[in-house]
């Protein structure tokens, strides 16, 4: 313990040297330790934290409609920079631990936060309601008279990063959007569906959780199969086999149960011309060219939903992104290790930069 505390004084006091230097990077530094630290519990960081910050105040209350969680920071009235958060596909939605502990980690850090609970992602459903839902939470955000200039940040971990991309994305939400990131999403929904279904990607073998095809199933099944839908819904979220004893000729159960990827085009064109339409307006890379606002994307280097070219690719069709990989992730999950510094050192690139540009 005396040696933690040790180091973290270490670390708090070349910060405050750094701040002589270079005072926007330490002030965008130190946003990032009070919030990796409140959200991850570091020992002893977050205890410092805690003590040179204000305890923020939580209200549970109704943001465009959602459901929210909103966060503001424990002093003054604003207005602050706000970020809506997107959780993942979690049973617990904006009540995970670890979530409400980012809320209170960006609030401790001078933001006003909001998590809202979106139709169908406690589920892993998405669907364009699910979009809709995270374009209406995001615009009232921007309009609390305690949301500074009238903006919002966005950012989301897995498919809720997928959903921040596609509010950004939004005419209405266009010039107010400061920022938007996110860790492991998928900005393709088609090749998704393939790789959740077949095991390929890119032309590749990519091994990925049983979990995907659960989601890509029960996303696809809400679009007009109700009674698959509930089907599909009462399936475990951790079971091995999750389609086990799925049987039909409908084209949808067709292509959920193909696993021959020289079969997956002529299956997928089967499907209403309805519910390819709404794959593609899930699908981040069709818009990408209006994401003219700074975009930061991380992921680990396999991660086991969605493949790191995912955010390569959004990268390389958006005006001004940028795709960090490194192993300090673990799919949505910071693992913050000395291990590697270099990968610890980009993931904290990263999240200084996202917070920079947010605050």
């Amino acid at each position: 313990m005396r040696r933690a505390l040790r180091v973290a004084i270490v670390v708090l006091a070349v910060l405050a040297i750094v701040a002589i230097v270079e005072r926007s990077w330490v002030a965008a530094q130190w946003r990032a330790v009070v919030v990796l630290s409140t959200t991850e519990q570091t020992p002893v960081l977050a205890w410092t934290v805690r003590a040179l910050t204000h305890e923020p105040r939580v209200e549970e209350t109704t943001v465009g409609g959602a459901p929210s969680t909103l966060v503001r920071p424990g002093k003054g009235d604003g207005p602050w920079p706000a970020v809506v958060f997107v959780n993942g596909a979690t049973r617990a939605g904006r009540h995970h631990e670890q979530v409400q502990r980012l809320a209170n980690g960006l609030a401790r850090a001078g933001f006003l936060a909001v998590v809202p609970d979106l139709p169908g992602l406690r589920l892993g459903e998405i669907t364009p309601a699910t979009r809709s839902a995270t374009i209406r939470a995001a615009r009232a955000t921007a309009d609390r008279d305690d949301a500074r200039d009238g903006k919002v940040a966005l950012y989301g971990v897995s498919v809720g990063a997928t959903l921040a991309l596609l509010a950004a994305e939004s005419p209405t939400m266009a010039g107010r959007v400061s920022i938007v990131g996110g860790e492991a999403p998928f900005v393709d929904l088609e090749r998704t569906i393939r790789l959740a279904t077949t095991g390929f990607y890119a032309g590749e073998r990519y091994e990925s959780d049983p979990y995907v095809l659960l989601a890509v199933a029960r996303s696809l099944a809400a679009q007009g199969h109700p009674r698959l839908l509930e089907r599909l819904e009462t399936v475990d979220d951790e079971d091995p086999a999750p389609l086990a004893g799925l049987t039909g000729s409908q084209p949808l159960v067709a292509l959920l149960l193909n696993r021959d990827p020289a079969r997956f085009d002529e299956l997928y064109a089967r499907l209403p011309q309805r519910m390819r339409r709404s794959v593609e307006l899930l699908s981040p890379i069709h818009g990408a060219d209006r994401l003219t606002m700074p975009v930061e994307l991380a992921s680990a280097p396999h991660d086991e939903y969605f493949p790191p070219a995912e955010s390569r690719a959004l990268a390389r069709s958006a005006p001004d992104a940028r795709a960090t990989v490194t192993s300090t992730l673990d799919h949505a999950v910071p693992e913050l290790s000395l291990g590697d510094l270099a990968d610890l050192a980009r993931f904290d690139g990263f999240v200084s930069r996202y917070l920079r540009e947010a605050a």
